[in-house]
């Protein structure tokens, strides 16, 4: 296969997952998919330059032309594959639509890994993606990143913390700021080209990107609201806390946090329910709340956890007694030992 073949296959894989992606945020592109299956990415893509789609018009309403074929055939491996006048009305398609379009002709300096773990081990990976994302992109100094996003006293820290996690992926001083101006997803994409090496960066660099997440939340929430009776008959009389727990961005922390799988019984919807039960799980709130009317500051961390649709509905059936989760737990537990006993019996 031919190097010009081995890139007609990566733009067809590519053309593939913007697809899915894009399905994941509300659209399914069933007659780009069927041209995709008949005539192959290379093929589609010559084709879709040439006129402005239903599919870009509807990407640009959803705020997502980087998933344009436009905007995949420009990235810098695609760019051999189309002629100048190609990419360039490509870039104009693009432009008109208000998308930032670049050349990402970036020349990506040599990794150089310091081999000091202390610092890189000490923090979350979310943090380590914030700290990558930050100095990459707006440029903030060790001392900076150590301040807005590890809540340091920079004068203490003088950066050190936040040096040591770049330093160990290899990430010195000709890094600050090569990215600027750039979107979180052109950066993945660039770095994702560098290869093997780029591996963990980019591995960190993707928890910043809660787009499906956060629309699968969205999406539950709608659920839960039209299932209790809002916006349509009736009103909903009982709301177990979960005035709190419905933030959005509360659960999308809670969930990073936590994970889905409920804490008290371990059930996992995914794993019963498959993709319909992909990222899906209740969020119960820890703390007794004087009153459900009072704004209160949220700790995703410390005042939320995931659970089942059945745990949440027993901590909260007793409305005077709300249960703890180790209290759940322990009920659970005996009466599991207990049906268990009764099955060895019989």
């Amino acid at each position: 296969m031919s190097e010009k073949q081995e890139l007609q296959v990566d733009l067809h894989k590519a053309l593939i997952d913007a697809a899915k992606s894009a399905k994941s945020i509300g659209y399914n592109p069933t007659i780009f998919n069927q041209m995709l299956s008949t005539e192959g990415g290379y093929i589609t893509a010559k084709k879709l330059i040439n006129k402005t789609s239903t599919g870009f018009e509807k990407l640009w309403e959803l705020n997502r032309l980087d998933l344009s074929t436009e905007a995949i055939i420009l990235q810098k491996k695609f760019i051999p594959l189309f002629s100048k006048e190609e990419l360039e009305i490509a870039k104009s398609r693009l432009s008109k639509f208000g998308y930032k379009v670049d050349d990402f002709n970036i020349d990506i300096p040599e990794l150089n890994p310091s081999g000091r773990a202390r610092e890189f081990n000490n923090y979350e990976d979310y943090l380590k993606g914030e700290i990558i994302f930050e100095h990459l992109v707006n440029g903030l100094t060790h001392r900076e990143l150590d301040e807005t996003v590890l809540g340091l006293d920079k004068k203490k820290s003088k950066g050190y913390q936040s040096m040591g996690i770049l330093h160990f992926l290899g990430i010195k001083s000709e890094y600050k700021g090569i990215f600027e101006g750039k979107e979180l997803k052109q950066v993945i994409d660039v770095l994702t080209e560098q290869g093997k090496a780029f591996e963990d960066t980019v591995r960190l660099l993707t928890l910043l990107d809660d787009s499906e997440l956060i629309n699968t939340i969205n999406s539950d929430l709608e659920a839960e609201e039209v299932e209790e009776g809002r916006g349509i008959e009736g009103n909903v009389k009982y709301y177990y806390g979960k005035r709190y727990e419905r933030d959005s961005k509360n659960r999308r922390l809670a969930i990073k946090k936590h994970g889905t799988i409920c804490h008290a019984c371990e059930f996992d919807f995914e794993e019963v329910y498959g993709e319909r039960g992909r990222d899906f799980i209740e969020i119960h709130h820890i703390k007794p709340l004087s009153t459900l009317e009072e704004s209160v500051e949220i700790n995703p961390e410390t005042d939320l956890v995931p659970l089942c649709s059945n745990c949440h509905r027993m901590v909260h059936r007793r409305k005077d007694e709300v249960l703890s989760i180790d209290e759940l737990k322990e009920i659970i537990v005996k009466y599991r030992q207990r049906n268990s006993s009764f099955m060895l019996r019989i």
